[in-house]
């Protein structure tokens, strides 16, 4: 894709109607100077001390904590320019969503994923999975069921389960060391109580990038039973090795009527503590005005001033950030391949095509999962995601979040060949 640059001629970027006159300008022109632009320090340590961070708040005896899905690099110089602009403005009061929201979703969407999508279906999501949430509640009753396709987060029956819905699973199959959607069994799980399934495209923790092929399949299924698709598309903007995303509603006129897309800035950008930076995209106008209203009516669709400038700055400037974010977790990824083919420690990384986040199997160690933890928290001193934890097909797995300085990841390595080594 071409990149795109708006240092030059910011009135088109619409941030001016948020910021003082020339704050947004001037802020950008100087944190962007031509080197920076170039030459982003992704292996910079950033000592994350005292910040509140979830992350290293349960790494208290010197583990490395690679687990949830936040990364360790600096904030994109755009977005933090245009936050920090607007903090000299001095008065954070009531604030509207203005059109430059949408049209920044928009412009993304078009250009960056190739899904031309009318302003209307666009709306702001109060955090994706809140927002999900909020569509189980507004089109599901208790009890009804809602498919999902483990592994997969584990947020998803989390929080099914506890508004009083029943998740159910329809495992992926593994063959090869390839993922694929079971669709005959997915088929056979289908009555009557059966109203929605959860898509997670791309897959975490698998990193899989779904293809045409599948997605426009499980869009004629749902069609044809009356089942909505809730697509959790978070982790989109971070396809990799070339790899283009296919957002769900884009694929066929089906996946369109069935398909609700849920995204935004938090994992591409790093913007998980702006809590709410996120979008809907629903092309089917009665789903859309439901969906909406419920919103509404639970006073839910109101972004913060930090929301807006986050995810307009991210959206509407130069992706050159972004690019070279992929470049480096790619070289990250490589990294982590290249040690467990070199050391024979019994464990086997599933490439990821999407994210920084690694799925390795351990099932040739034989360990239950709950050593298994252990023997990488305690022993190792390297904390990782459980895989028993993403449902049916875990078990045995673990998830590394590599989204860190290449110093730091070489430091698990080393741990872990410690452990691990024969």
């Amino acid at each position: 894709m071409e990149r795109r640059n708006f240092i030059k001629g910011l009135a088109s970027v619409g941030l001016t109607t948020l910021l003082p006159a020339g704050a947004f300008s001037s802020a950008l022109v100087s944190c962007m100077s031509e080197n920076q632009i170039e030459d982003y320090d992704f292996d910079k340590v950033i000592d994350r001390t005292g910040t509140w961070s979830i992350k290293y708040g349960r790494a208290t005896n010197g583990e490395i904590p690679m687990w949830i899905a936040d990364m360790d690099f600096a904030t994109d110089p755009f977005v933090k320019a245009a936050l920090s602009a607007r903090l000299d403005r001095d008065v954070m009061g009531y604030t509207t969503t203005p059109p430059e929201f949408i049209d920044a979703i928009a412009l993304w969407m078009e250009q960056y994923h190739g899904y031309q999508v009318d302003r209307e279906w666009i709306n702001y999501a109060p955090g994706v999975i809140t927002a999900m949430n909020q569509a189980y509640l507004a089109f599901t009753n208790p009890g009804d069921k809602i498919i999902v396709q483990p592994p997969v987060y584990d947020h998803f029956k989390l929080y099914i389960e506890r508004l009083g819905r029943v998740a159910v699973d329809n495992p992926m199959i593994l063959e090869n060391g390839q993922y694929h959607m079971d669709f005959d069994g997915l088929e056979q799980m289908i009555d009557d109580k059966t109203k929605m399934l959860v898509l997670c495209n791309p897959n975490n923790p698998c990193g899989i990038h779904w293809n045409r092929e599948t997605l426009v399949q499980l869009a004629d299924i749902c069609e044809r039973h009356g089942i909505i698709v809730i697509s959790d598309e978070i982790h989109s903007d971070l396809t990799l090795y070339g790899v283009r995303h296919l957002p769900f509603c884009s694929v066929s006129e089906a996946a369109a009527k069935v398909g609700m897309i849920f995204s935004g800035p938090t994992k591409s950008f790093n913007l998980a503590g702006l809590t709410g930076t996120a979008f809907c995209i629903i092309p089917d106008q009665t789903k859309r005005e439901k969906y909406v209203s419920w919103l509404k009516n639970s006073k839910l669709e109101e972004p913060s001033i930090p929301t807006l400038l986050a995810v307009i700055a991210a959206y509407r400037n130069d992706t050159r950030w972004i690019e070279a974010l992929k470049h480096y977790i790619e070289g990250n990824i490589e990294r982590v391949v290249e040690f467990f083919s070199t050391h024979q420690l019994g464990m086997t990384p599933h490439r990821p095509s999407t994210s920084f986040l690694v799925w390795i199997d351990c099932r040739n160690l034989g360990l239950p999962q709950d050593q298994l933890m252990a023997r990488f928290k305690d022993k190792a001193k390297v904390i990782l995601s459980n895989g028993a934890g993403y449902g049916p097909g875990g078990e045995g797995f673990v998830r590394m979040n590599i989204g860190c300085p290449r110093a730091t990841l070489n430091q698990a390595l080393e741990r872990i060949e410690k452990e691990f080594k024969a």
